[in-house]
């Protein structure tokens, strides 16, 4: 009995303990959390590499995005307006604080881009603004260039700058290619001895195996030709060099499109060219400026490097995507 009246006081004390807990949190009021950057205007962006730039070497136009945020746990404190302004002075500063990198970036050019606007607002309670868009146009762009541009905060209706984050660097240091292999029905103007299945026939120039070749008795513009299932527009083709014999290997040619296999357009060519070793494949990247897509696709070799004889490892017709 006396366990049982023991027992019984020590719950009665912890239901009194807690209770008082309880009464006492109730009356204590809520502490609002301040920080030191409380309604500071910034831009996200300008964190030091969150402006790189990921875009593909293809003919569509790609997206960023940017815009303002207040700092702090309470987000804006009314509705504010914020412009900015695209300031190309500053790609010179940019390279200075990255010298360390060897950085040479130039200003994008005007023609390579649009923005959708240079105002937008944070609404009251609400951290980030409504994000403003540039659509760049890369087929306007060098690719062997690094671009940037600067966007900065102008003006803002509430609050006070950031201004160590008021400056986003939005760049491009490289452009990334994601390719495919176009296939087609080949033809060729003159086969090997043999025909089109021989060991070293016509089958093999992309038979997707480096290990065989195409080899004929060759005369001045002989030609290979490539028609698809449909008309596409294509980026690059690649040739691989024969297994010996350098002399066989194709001097001087064209790489020619056409949407009837008559009348053909020249997209790429190549005079004195020497392959540096055997069975190596080189890409040769070309920009059509008229930029069609065309159904048939041909390599008009003019000349070998003095061989009565041609030879080719592979033929491959590349599309970026």
């Amino acid at each position: 009995m006396k366990d049982y009246l023991k027992y019984n006081h020590w719950i009665k004390l912890i239901f009194v303990c807690v209770l008082g807990n309880i009464i006492i949190e109730s009356c204590t009021k809520e502490t609002k959390l301040i920080s030191p950057n409380e309604g500071k205007i910034y831009m996200s962006q300008a964190v030091d590499g969150a402006g790189e730039l990921h875009f593909f070497r293809i003919d569509s136009v790609q997206h960023f995005y940017f815009g303002a945020s207040v700092a702090g746990f309470n987000g804006a404190p009314q509705n504010t307006n914020v412009s900015f302004e695209i300031d190309t002075n500053l790609v010179a500063q940019f390279n200075q604080e990255h010298a360390y990198l060897a950085y040479n970036f130039r200003a994008l050019p005007d023609s390579a881009y649009q923005v959708s606007g240079l105002e937008t607002s944070i609404e009251k309670s609400v951290s980030d603004s409504k994000p403003l868009t540039v659509s760049v146009m890369v087929n306007k762009l060098d690719p062997f260039t690094d671009y940037c541009l600067p966007i900065k905060i102008k003006s803002f209706s509430e609050g006070s700058l950031d201004t160590a984050m008021s400056v986003g660097y939005f760049f491009i240091d490289s452009l990334y290619i994601r390719s495919r292999f176009i296939q087609g029905k080949l033809t060729v103007s003159k086969d090997n001895n043999g025909g089109a299945n021989a060991k070293e026939g016509s089958v093999r120039l992309n038979d997707n195996d480096l290990s065989t070749k195409f080899l004929f008795n060759f005369e001045d513009n002989s030609w290979m030709q490539l028609k698809l299932d449909k008309a596409e527009k294509l980026n690059a083709y690649e040739l691989t060099s024969g297994n010996d014999a350098p002399e066989r290997d194709p001097k001087d040619w064209q790489f020619q499109g056409s949407n009837n296999g008559t009348d053909w357009t020249t997209l790429d060519e190549h005079h004195d060219y020497v392959f540096y070793s055997r069975n190596t494949t080189i890409r040769f990247e070309y920009k059509d400026p008229e930029n069609k897509d065309y159904l048939y696709y041909r390599l008009l070799v003019e000349h070998t490097n003095g061989s009565d004889l041609f030879q080719m490892t592979e033929w491959r017709l590349l599309q970026y995507y």
